[in-house]
């Protein structure tokens, strides 16, 4: 990566991912080199005068303290990158684990939806066919119309979006599931839906149980309540066929923004033809609300931070779908983004 440093950091130039820089020989004198920021310090430091970065960590297998480097843990003897790769295995499987359970609650209430989306058709056709008699009786027959007094009404504007879906929240049965797993969580809380993500370099997102049409535009509010700006990512997903395939918007508080695409499971950046993140105007910084609007007509795809247009793109992989909430982090865990106001429009 050809890139100046500053500060010890790197930004991957295809993924976004701030990278830490460090040499190979960490030794300087009687000191170390932070591995965070690059600073010099004391040996037997236990953080960084800079950045106030730990440099002990804890063993995975026995939680036993060891000092930044170490390769093997000094109580258990464990190698500590090979447990490290354990930990990363049996997280996934979890992961694997709670999403075929995710899977068998989705079919469970889309069967019961079904059953009462039938009901709710016959009671509505019901009502249409009630409210149309009453209104021809109202309207149309003679003894309404010797009884009409004629008025003048002006132009009046039309809307211009029909409104397709909408949800502030405040009902916890709207829809939206409640996700759990090691790396993050997602679910109703402090009057919106917040999602939390504990892992780096980790998305997580959840959809309603709701299918929409070629073309749609999407509206929601989101707030960053923790983590830093430049590791925190969120945005809405449009065209969502299934948790590996669908489009991504998504802006980060330092002031970038994207658009991806996700097939099989491989993401590919899709806004820019360097693959890099853009940086924009227009988006708040720190834990202000950024109101974030999504369009998807036809094979374009627009991203809209507080009414400025951050990015677009152009791609037909997908046709109609669903949508969701999306929030990820870099290369640092740790952010909780709370969504609200969510409106879909149809043009």
């Amino acid at each position: 990566m050809d890139v100046p440093v500053q500060g010890g950091k790197i930004k991957c130039a295809f993924c976004g991912t701030v990278n830490i820089v460090e040499t190979r020989d960490t030794k300087q004198g009687d000191g170390i080199i932070c591995p965070n920021c690059g600073a010099s310090i004391p040996k037997d430091a236990q953080h960084c005068g800079r950045c106030g970065i730990q440099l002990e960590f804890n063993c995975l297998k026995c939680n036993a303290l060891n000092r930044y480097g170490t390769a093997f843990c000094v109580k258990c003897g464990v190698d500590i990158r090979e447990e490290t790769k354990r930990q990363q295995v049996e997280d996934l499987r979890i992961q694997e684990q709670v999403h075929r359970q995710e899977v068998e609650e989705k079919r469970k209430k889309r069967v019961s939806s079904l059953v009462g989306t039938g009901l709710a058709l016959v009671i509505l056709l019901c009502l249409a066919f009630m409210g149309a008699a009453w209104f021809y009786e109202t309207n149309y027959t003679p003894s309404a119309r010797s009884t009409k007094t004629a008025i003048s009404v002006g132009n009046t504007a039309t809307a211009k979006y029909l409104i397709l879906f909408q949800d502030d929240f405040s009902n916890p049965n709207s829809g939206w599931d409640e996700y759990t797993s090691p790396n993050g969580t997602a679910g109703y809380a402090s009057g919106g839906y917040l999602i939390h993500v504990v892992a780096k370099n980790w998305l997580v997102w959840d959809t309603p149980s709701v299918v929409f049409p070629d073309d749609f535009r999407i509206e929601v509010d989101a707030t960053k309540k923790n983590g830093e700006d430049d590791t925190s990512q969120f945005g809405v997903a449009c065209r969502y066929q299934d948790q590996k395939n669908f489009y991504f918007l998504a802006i980060a508080n330092d002031g970038y923004a994207a658009i991806f695409k996700k097939v099989g499971g491989n993401y590919s950046m899709i806004s820019s033809a360097d693959k890099k993140w853009t940086s924009v105007a227009g988006i708040h910084a720190g834990s202000e609300a950024n109101h974030l609007r999504a369009d998807c007509t036809g094979s374009t795809l627009t991203l809209f931070a507080n009414g400025t247009q951050v990015a677009t793109a152009a791609d037909d992989s997908f046709t109609g779908g669903g949508v969701a909430l999306v929030a990820g982090t870099f290369d640092q865990g740790g952010t909780d983004i709370l969504f609200n106001n969510f409106s879909v429009y149809r043009p």
